[in-house]
């Protein structure tokens, strides 16, 4: 089959969305697709990732954040007409807003000329979150909102959902609690609502042994006896790392936390650091940048916990990686769709009820199930799940 991906998000750099279109990709060639990628890529992030049997179409991600729709989604509207001249994929599948303005092509097609020759091949809108859910979570938390995301970038991108909703033939989600937002905001054809969750990649996430464990931790500071809470990802406000911090002044002091990922920007690594300084916690700390995804299994093989206890979340690929790799998560903000043994859900997130449920995960010496979630959560497993999808749209076309 040949498949168009759109998508925002490409590596490098190995944060955000990249990693699961990469993997998801990767998997369906292995599937024997061929597989066309419309992605984009933040300027100087180095040369591009690529993958034998995909054929990779890069654009600039966005001249400023928070001005993808207005400036580089235009440019990939063109571009796609013009492809299009010359190549008729069997599927086109979309990740995000970079697509908007196809959103709001086809969506016109839809309305005013159903018979168009362009609605022919179908369309799969594939949804990470809502973007009327996450605004509604945050505002009822009264979490701050940048202008620029409450008057332009949201407000666009929240358009852009109901126009891939309205022209797509499928929607995927990756957790049923981001179907359910979409039905309940966007109104929803549920017939056309597919969840496909999140992979992992089994074989790079996987535990390791006691010495290879020691060795690691000694590289980083961290003493074999260390308790080590480790967080991975964006240090961003909505995912409370000033509250996982804070959380380290109830537990005892071999109890320490390693924070892996980028910087965030200026006003909340303020906050960081004042709550770091209130509570003089700076040598319970240990701070790794940015972190390319091969090297990513290393912070989870040497952790005891993993906790992310963020305010909304899709399905956080984080939380697949720890438990791959035989460490129990502790974590908020969404839910899988089966039950999974070594993922504990916070009960409240504030710093002290943390520090409670950290101590009572360790102290009860729960361990992930590797070999559900080798056998539940694969990419090889979850690109059969899309081809799943893509079968059943095709069919309704032909």
């Amino acid at each position: 089959m040949k498949i168009l991906r759109i998508v925002y998000d490409w590596p490098p750099p190995w944060d955000g969305l990249a990693p699961a279109p990469y993997e998801m990709t990767s998997a369906q060639v292995k599937l024997g697709h061929e597989i066309d990628v419309f992605c984009g890529r933040w300027p100087f992030a180095g040369p591009i990732e690529t993958l034998k049997g995909a054929k990779l179409h890069p654009f600039l991600r966005e001249p400023l954040r928070g001005t993808l729709s207005i400036t580089t989604s235009l440019i990939v509207f063109f571009y796609y007409l013009f492809w299009r001249l010359k190549n008729r994929p069997d599927v086109i599948h979309s990740h995000g807003h970079f697509a908007i303005w196809i959103y709001a092509y086809r969506f016109f097609l839809k309305k005013f000329l159903p018979g168009a020759k362009e609605l022919k091949v179908p369309l799969i809108a594939h949804f990470h979150n809502t973007v009327k859910g996450r605004w509604e979570k945050l505002e009822g938390q009264d979490k701050n909102i940048k202008a620029i995301s409450r008057y332009l970038s949201w407000p666009l991108a929240q358009m852009s959902d109901r126009w891939a909703i309205g022209s797509a033939d499928a929607c995927i989600f990756v957790s049923p609690e981001t179907k359910n937002e979409a039905i309940k905001h966007y109104n929803t054809d549920p017939s056309k609502c597919f969840v496909v969750e999140t992979g992992v990649n089994t074989e790079l996430f996987t535990p390791i042994g006691p010495e290879e464990l020691v060795k690691t931790r000694g590289e980083l500071g961290l003493a074999p006896h260390d308790k080590v809470i480790l967080n991975n990802g964006a240090i961003v406000e909505r995912k409370n790392i000033h509250l996982l911090i804070e959380s380290l002044r109830f537990l005892p002091s071999n109890y320490k936390l390693l924070l892996v990922g980028p910087h965030g920007d200026e006003e909340y690594e303020s906050k960081i650091l004042d709550v770091t300084s209130k509570y003089n916690l700076d040598h319970r700390i240990v701070r790794v940048g940015y972190t390319p995804y091969p090297q990513v299994p290393i912070v989870f093989q040497i952790a005891d916990i993993f906790v992310l206890p963020s305010d909304w979340e899709g399905l956080p690929k984080v939380v697949l990686q720890s438990l791959a790799c035989g460490v129990p998560a502790l974590a908020s903000g969404f839910e899988t769709s089966q039950k999974i043994e070594g993922l504990v859900y916070l009960r409240e997130v504030s710093a002290e009820s943390i520090a409670k449920q950290v101590q009572e995960v360790l102290d009860s010496g729960i361990s992930a199930d590797l070999g559900f979630v080798r056998s539940n959560y694969s990419w090889h497993l979850m690109a059969k799940k899309v081809d799943q999808v893509y079968d059943k749209v095709v069919i309704r076309k032909s």
